[in-house]
């Protein structure tokens, strides 16, 4: 009898000893544990990006500085903890609208545009791409390239200037990435950066102004990153 009641006893340890550890790392997964290591920092630095980037063709201004409604806010536990700015290209006039936020890896990195964009409005067009953008560093560091997903959504009446292209990636402070399984990716990281970049577009590579922003700009928003801190 005291056999098997030590086995049951240890049985009954290994279950509660697994069922922490899940809970544990859920828990830091998604974020549900406070602020992290370094979080507080990216934030901040985050925050301090420029509201005017020069640029070769001209430089991009923001005119104006944007909240997230407060439901997404919420869901993707970034309050304080993003930018949601239209910049504007001085010369051209064309314009971008930029969400960049950090915050907890299990929400943020699987959270994209064909979540939450779409409806009566608007349909994907084709599924999605990546995109290389390769970046020179203002640190004077070796270039890098950044990867993108671009997905178009266009207007169901399927008016060609009525297209939205979206091109958004996921970091932990370093190069930009386009992954198929973010979840996996980067489940080791406890909160990870997320950029997402919108602009009006007609067809062809020569209407792709949210390239143009991300090709002119990366250089400057990789200043403005924070590796992640273990």
């Amino acid at each position: 009898m005291k056999s098997k009641n030590s086995s049951l006893f240890v049985g009954i340890a290994v279950v509660v000893m697994i069922t922490v550890g899940v809970t544990y790392f859920s828990g830091s997964f998604w974020g549900r544990w406070g602020t992290f290591r370094g979080l507080d920092e990216a934030r901040e630095t985050l925050k301090n990006l420029p509201m005017t980037i020069k640029a070769d063709s001209g430089d991009w201004v923001a005119e104006e500085e944007g909240e997230l409604d407060s439901a997404s806010v919420t869901m993707l536990r970034i309050q304080d903890s993003y930018i949601f700015r239209t910049y504007k290209n001085a010369a051209t006039q064309s314009f971008v609208r930029v969400t960049i936020m950090v915050g907890p890896t299990g929400i943020i990195a699987v959270h994209t545009p064909e979540v939450c964009f779409g409806g009566k409005n608007y349909e994907k067009e084709a599924a999605r791409t990546s995109v290389p953008i390769n970046v020179p560093l203002l640190s004077g560091a070796k270039d890098i390239v950044d990867i993108f997903w671009r997905v178009n959504f266009v207007g169901r009446s399927l008016d060609t200037s009525n297209r939205i292209s979206f091109y958004y990636a996921v970091s932990t402070g370093e190069e930009w990435n386009a992954v198929k399984d973010p979840r996996t990716t980067f489940s080791k990281f406890r909160y990870v950066y997320k950029i997402q970049v919108e602009a009006y577009t007609g067809t062809g590579e020569e209407g792709d102004g949210a390239k143009k922003f991300l090709t002119e700009c990366l250089p400057t928003i990789h200043e403005y990153l924070r590796p992640y801190e273990r």
